[in-house]
């Protein structure tokens, strides 16, 4: 579980408070040995993407942010060789 302040780490979905909607501000973070399975999994449901696969250095690891249908937003994580 991660934890922060409304507008912190310029997160989109920890934008205003009081404009929030059922989920916002919660992030549900899953970790995956098949990151492109998944990927290719949350695609042919038809999951709305939020933030697209991209590698996050931070992290080391690559990620995509995907929209359930109650307005929460869920992380898929799997590793990415390397980073160094």
């Amino acid at each position: 579980m991660q934890l922060h302040h409304w507008g912190d780490h310029d997160h989109p979905n920890l934008g205003d408070p009081n404009a929030a909607l059922p989920g916002h501000g919660v992030l549900l973070w899953f970790e995956t040995d098949d990151f492109d399975g998944a990927v290719a999994n949350a695609r042919a449901l038809g999951a709305r993407i939020i933030i697209g696969p991209h590698v996050n250095p931070n992290a080391r690891h690559q990620e995509i942010w995907i929209g359930d249908p109650d307005g929460y937003v869920v992380v898929l994580a799997g590793p990415y060789g390397d980073l160094g």
